[in-house]
């Protein structure tokens, strides 16, 4: 079957559509992996407060993403489809109409404030209804001058979050709060949760420690197994959207701070 070439008036068209579509801003944001930060490495600072190191570490994740004020060009947005390190998507999906880069900048910055304020709560809300967490170990009962129940409630009981700061650096939004109250519960206990693990990890929380879902799960993920955790915790908000999850890695969902506690004693050697 023969077919007859296009009119030269057709072909110019779509001759000029494909350089306009290479040429002009297209309306999208990619977003790509970003840094992982051990929060025990000068993120947290405990004052007045019994405090006990912590073996392992554990990492806030972070993610890149083009800013607002951006504009992608074809030939950067077919490379990004390509790349599989990359996500593409509508700018109005990750950003509010009409918002300017300096804008979104202030509104991470006060949305990681939010999320280490909530952390704080959530982790000494947790604390004080499981107070027996609290308890000394390896002490020897009669050297005691209390029963270890009463100094458990004692310790609970002086839990302050004004005693406890957080410093982090070019990390924004409200994606570290389960990291945070993760880190928390276990600097301030005697038990080690960590064991050495190398933990990572994502999702907001609130005061009452339930997790929610956050942007960029895979993303994150991937840069967490590129540093070495071996255990990621994910929202369970996020559990249809995690895919290819590299080998070596463990994802646990979980929709509270106690599910993430809990399955770190489990696991516990």
């Amino acid at each position: 079957m023969r077919f007859s070439p296009l009119p030269k008036v057709v072909t110019a068209t779509l001759g000029i559509f494909f350089v306009l579509a290479t040429i002009a801003p297209l309306p999208f944001a990619i977003v790509l992996p970003g840094q992982a930060q051990n929060i025990f490495k000068g993120v947290i600072t405990i004052k007045d407060l019994e405090n006990y190191p912590a073996s392992g570490r554990i990492d806030l994740m972070s993610i890149r993403v083009t800013n607002p004020d951006t504009w992608i060009f074809g030939p950067e947005l077919i490379y990004s489809w390509i790349d599989s390190e990359r996500a593409v998507y509508p700018k109005s999906a990750i950003y509010p109409p009409g918002t300017s880069a300096e804008e979104e900048s202030k509104q991470a910055k006060a949305d990681m404030v939010g999320s280490q304020d909530k952390a704080i709560t959530a982790a000494i809300n947790y604390l004080q209804s499981h107070s027996e967490i609290l308890a000394p170990i390896n002490t020897d009962t009669k050297t005691l001058v209390a029963p270890a129940s009463v100094i458990a409630q004692r310790r609970a009981d002086a839990l302050d979050g004004k005693k406890i700061k957080f410093k982090v650096s070019e990390t924004g939004g409200p994606s570290g709060g389960l990291v945070f109250s993760i880190g928390l519960v276990e600097l301030l206990t005697e038990i080690d949760l960590m064991q050495g693990r190398h933990i990572a990890g994502t999702g907001t929380i609130s005061d009452r420690g339930v997790v929610g879902a956050i942007g960029g799960i895979n993303e994150k993920i991937l840069s967490a197994k590129k540093v070495g955790a071996t255990v990621f915790f994910a929202p369970v908000g996020n559990a249809e959207e995690i895919a290819n999850t590299p080998e070596g890695i463990k994802v646990i969902t979980v929709a509270t701070l106690a599910q993430a506690i809990s399955y770190l004693e489990r696991t516990r050697k």
